[in-house]
């Protein structure tokens, strides 16, 4: 579907989404506790065009072609343009600012963009764009932005534990691939956490998977087994 297209689409509805209220209190909240912060990647993230709007850079720990995070009207899922690079686990950045959507930051904010949802601003050295981190709608307070932040920015640096890998682990996970032997730490730095694990502890066996059931990862005795992903 063409970008065109897609804007009158969402012209024509507007008013169909929903809206949180976040408590001024908690707004405030989130920005003094976090804005200004140094923080590093925990995990591999993809960064890439923000949408529609090619002053911004998208980061996420999913492959760009498994999030819904902007749709039409009608509920066609309206992916970002494929992501340029990748973040290693240990990159530094700083938070810029938090921001909710609010019925006037929604107003600014760009049509083909998922404003209905809280931003994070980030800065990358290096980089003039600003990083956006984008979170959960329905968040509505400060400490679960807080906890949805650091799923994948830590306040301490696992570049220690990152270059103690292997060479070829290291080098998958910048591809964000998986390789077999991995450790449960290694495929967390390569894939992002997953969304549910089922722990079988007598036969020690760990199943993995990521939102949507679209990928999975077998582990036996901490080390990676076999996997499963679709192609991108």
């Amino acid at each position: 579907m063409r970008w065109g297209a897609i804007f009158l689409s969402f012209l024509a509805g507007l008013n169909c989404f929903p809206r949180v209220s976040v408590p001024d209190s908690e707004r405030q909240r989130a920005s003094h506790e976090l804005e200004d912060q140094v923080r590093f990647t925990k995990v591999a993230l993809y960064i890439g065009p923000f949408f529609a709007d090619t002053s911004k850079l998208l980061v996420s720990d999913q492959p760009f072609d498994e999030l819904d995070l902007l749709e039409t009207p009608r509920g066609e899922v309206i992916l970002p343009p494929r992501p340029e690079r990748v973040l290693p686990p240990g990159t530094r950045v700083r938070i810029q600012k938090v921001e909710f959507p609010t019925g006037w930051i929604i107003a600014k904010r760009n049509i083909m963009s998922p404003r209905y949802h809280p931003w994070v601003y980030l800065s990358l050295e290096g980089e003039p764009r600003p990083l956006l981190q984008v979170l959960p709608q329905a968040l509505a307070s400060a400490e679960e932005v807080r906890v949805e932040l650091e799923r994948v920015l830590g306040a301490s640096d696992p570049s220690a534990a990152y270059l103690a890998l292997p060479d070829g682990q290291r080098a998958a996970i910048r591809r964000k691939e998986l390789e077999e032997g991995m450790s449960p730490q290694a495929v967390e730095m390569a894939w992002g956490y997953p969304e549910k694990k089922h722990i079988d502890r007598p036969a020690n066996t760990e199943q993995w998977v990521w939102p949507a059931n679209k990928r999975t990862a077998s582990f036996q005795d901490g080390r990676l087994l076999k996997w499963e992903a679709p192609p991108h």
